[in-house]
């Protein structure tokens, strides 16, 4: 492990081994570990240092780059997680094993695992004895999940309407899934302005709630919870506190979340007026993301 010295920005063997990274395109999985120590352990006043070494990577180029630059003004656009969903990475040798390390990461193997969640849930509504099924989207990114949806599920009944705010993201995914775009419903508003056109069987958010402080969270678990049908759900997921990546994300990528216990999102919920009986938290295997479930259970039909 490589001990950071506070006295000065950064030591020398340590700026040695970060240009080597450089010189080869990243880590390669052998020194994951020393990389991950340097970022883990940096201080404050070495973050900027540590960045103007490894700048030839933070650009467009790479993963990590990608977040720091931000072409679409913030970070965890639909284009990065796009690219995170099919654990994707630059074949040009100059960045890939950046691209590697960054996939190779807890905190994209816990977003690949929330897709996983949600095309689960989806299958099981689908199979569900529902007469009609509709599900409302809120911060849909690429809508890459529902492209895979439809991928396994060509003749589904559901029907989506995918909410975000950022028109770039909802060409994207109108684009992927234009053999399909009868069944979705596209709509460019901020959440907090949209006013929902039916009751919805399930109302999911992968990763938008990350962002928002308390208020605004617990402004739209009470504004959405009351649009869910009979036997609907309202799942939101949100990074644990425990994320291993976090430092790695904000050092390397600027990114920020606003990371929360089961205890902070059973709290929020009882705090919107939800019933804490109709509450729970799952988590998908790594314990990284955890998602809030808010159900309007009336008839038993539960999606577990």
């Amino acid at each position: 492990m490589f001990s950071i010295n506070t006295k000065r920005p950064l030591q020398k063997e340590t700026i040695t081994f970060l240009n080597c990274l450089v010189e080869k395109g990243g880590p390669e999985p052998h020194e994951y570990q020393t990389f991950t120590d340097i970022v883990n352990h940096l201080k404050a006043h070495q973050v900027d240092p540590f960045r103007e070494i490894i700048k030839d990577s933070l650009d467009e180029n790479t993963l990590i780059g990608h977040g720091f630059v931000k072409p679409y003004g913030y970070p965890g656009d639909f284009t990065i997680i796009h690219a995170i969903y099919k654990n994707s990475f630059n074949p040009d040798p100059r960045y890939s094993n950046w691209d590697k390390f960054f996939q190779n990461q807890p905190g994209a193997q816990a977003v690949r695992n929330r897709k996983e969640y949600f095309l689960n849930y989806c299958r099981k509504l689908e199979e569900s004895d529902r007469k009609e099924v509709n599900i409302l989207i809120l911060g849909c990114g690429p809508a890459t999940d529902v492209n895979e949806f439809y991928a396994l599920y060509p003749e589904s009944r559901i029907r989506f309407h995918l909410i975000d705010f950022d028109q770039n993201a909802l060409d994207f995914a109108g684009q992927q899934n234009k053999k399909i775009n009868g069944n979705i419903q596209y709509f460019r508003i901020n959440v907090l302005r949209f006013k929902p056109l039916k009751m919805y069987d399930l109302i999911w958010s992968a990763g938008l709630f990350d962002y928002f402080k308390e208020k605004h969270f617990i402004y739209l678990i009470n504004k959405y919870v009351k649009y869910l049908a009979d036997d609907g759900e309202y799942v939101i997921g949100n990074f644990s506190h425990l994320n291993p990546t976090k430092r790695l994300m904000e050092v390397l990528s600027d990114w920020y979340l606003n990371h929360r216990s089961k205890y902070d999102l059973i709290r929020m919920a009882v705090e919107a007026e939800a019933d804490e009986d109709r509450v729970r938290v799952d988590m998908e295997e790594l314990g990284v993301n955890l998602f809030l479930r808010i159900n309007n259970f009336v008839n038993g039909n539960a999606v577990n």
